[in-house]
């Protein structure tokens, strides 16, 4: 891990860890790095389950996970990202209107 991302004791850091955020979003690492590359978040080359994500990451990862190819398995995810972010406090902006998939002719 680079400098600034250890943490002695969870309550002392303000963010979330990749693995509460896979957990609560129930999200496979693949999908989660995906998602994350897609919002253009910094985070682990490999592994690195102890990477902190702050509220402006987790904003984004949300953006991301209520729009565009990720909408239908970024929805679970953003319901329960949502609900951290009220926990700590934190007004997230109103969800986005996901976008009815038109059948193919």
């Amino acid at each position: 891990m680079r400098r600034g991302q250890t943490r002695s004791r969870p309550e002392e850091q303000d963010g979330w860890t990749k693995q509460e955020l896979m957990t609560a979003g129930k999200l496979s690492p693949g999908v989660f790095d995906t998602l994350r590359k897609a919002a253009r978040v910094k985070g682990p080359n490999h592994g690195g389950l102890d990477w902190m994500f702050s509220t402006t990451d987790l904003l984004a990862l949300l953006h991301r996970a209520e729009s565009g190819n990720f909408s239908i398995r970024g929805e679970t995810a953003a319901v329960a990202w949502r609900a951290m972010l009220i926990e700590k406090g934190v007004t997230p902006p109103e969800a986005r209107a996901v976008r009815a998939v038109r059948p193919s002719k």
